[in-house]
């Protein structure tokens, strides 16, 4: 940029976009996860959750019922035992206070679909309805989900922040290594918070036992303004490790730090500055709109291309009756060469919708640093650095 004097006099030389708008560093974590080690990570990471939930499903923990959907690793959602559809319905009015913010329930089921169905996965455990047959199930797969981005999570995130300040970053064999050494703070952060939670709910329950009577219920009724204050406590932890459980995730990639320094900066970060963390959100959601269409339209444009490509050998007519194969049409899709490029064409969409996971931790890590920054005061360009030899690391 050419220097020019403006009306006080100076003389602007260049603009730092960094300090100007340092939320840019949003859409570049998005350009990462773009990135052939972020893309195989979260293609692991959402394949080893799919496993886990078909397992719950094979041994018949199935859950809620009507929170979640279908269909494998396309998705990130549950396979039915039975092959069958359940209906999401995430975040639906369940308790006393359910109804008072309907609009929160319309934006969560406006969330892309994997995520919409995590969040009512994630409300099952909290509801005062659910049943212990859906607290186990609900545990289980969320117990899972936790251990399974505690490894492919932390080491995307090691991987992005490691690429957003210029450093060397590592491939896929050394990111999954990371995460497989550094997974246990990041699983130990969510776990030690819910411990908190059951145990600051053990007096909500004995006044609970004493409600199974007419007597404790009308004390409860005339207590319940005491047990509502005490149970700011526990939504206080209990939106605090499911917003910023990213954010501990983030905290181990970046910072190598432990399970409580993890909970620490993010509960910080995430109570000190909850606009700016909605703020980052919002434009995270922007920007995957045109992300995911990129990558779409890759998808797209590989497997159309691979079978136009083939189509100059076959002939119009024989690639129609491939086609109406790979559609599931005629005699022709019970043939294992149609059944095996069917195969690998789903496997391409899989990798597709993978790919929104790398996003979210691409973009988690970035709102990490960003919130470091608004309230540490720590620059941008600050991550922990792995010294060779056994050497204690430094900031790069």
């Amino acid at each position: 940029m050419s220097a020019s004097p403006n009306p006080s006099g100076t003389v602007v030389h260049e603009i730092r976009w960094s300090d100007a708008l340092p939320w840019w560093l949003l859409f570049r974590a998005a350009a990462s996860a773009f990135s052939p080690t972020v893309i195989v990570l979260a293609a692991l990471g959402a394949v080893a959750t799919w496993a886990g939930w078909s397992a719950c499903n094979q041994l018949g923990l199935a859950g809620a019922d009507g929170f979640v959907n279908v269909a494998g690793p396309v998705d990130g959602g549950l396979v039915l035992p039975d092959g069958e559809t359940a209906v999401a319905t995430p975040l639906a009015p369940s308790g006393p206070g359910g109804g008072a913010t309907p609009w929160l329930h319309d934006v969560v089921r406006r969330l892309p679909r994997p995520l919409a169905e995590l969040l009512a996965l994630v409300s099952v455990p909290f509801r005062p309805s659910a049943t212990s047959t859906q607290l186990l199930g609900a545990a289980a797969r969320l117990g899972w989900f936790v251990l399974v981005w505690s490894i492919f999570g932390t080491g995307i995130t090691r991987h992005v922040a490691l690429k957003l300040v210029g450093e060397e970053a590592p491939g896929p064999l050394g990111a999954t290594l990371f995460g497989s050494r550094k997974w246990l703070p990041a699983f130990n952060a969510a776990l030690f918070v819910l411990v908190g939670i059951l145990a600051l709910s053990v007096p909500g329950a004995l006044l609970g036992l004493a409600m199974r009577t007419e007597l404790g219920l009308a004390f409860a009724g005339a207590v319940w303004p005491l047990v509502l204050l005490g149970a700011v406590v526990l939504a206080i932890l209990a939106i605090g490790v499911v917003a910023g459980w990213p954010l501990m995730v983030a905290a181990v990639g970046v910072e190598r730090g432990d399970s409580f320094q993890a909970i620490s900066t993010a509960f910080s970060y995430l109570y000190q500055r909850p606009l700016h963390y909605a703020f980052y959100a919002l434009v995270a959601l922007a920007v995957a709109v045109p992300t995911v269409a990129v990558a779409s339209m890759f998808a797209d444009a590989t497997g159309t291309l691979a079978m136009w490509a083939a189509s100059f050998g076959m002939g119009h007519q024989r690639t129609a009756v491939v086609l109406d194969g790979l559609s599931g049409v005629g005699d022709e899709a019970s043939r294992w060469g149609v059944r095996a490029i069917g195969f690998w064409s789903r496997g391409l969409a899989h990798l597709l919708a993978s790919f929104g996971w790398g996003y979210f931790w691409a973009i988690a890590t970035a709102a990490y640093m960003l919130l470091r920054q608004d309230v540490d005061g720590t620059e941008l360009d600050e991550v922990v650095i792995d010294e060779p030899g056994g050497e204690e690391p430094r900031n790069g």
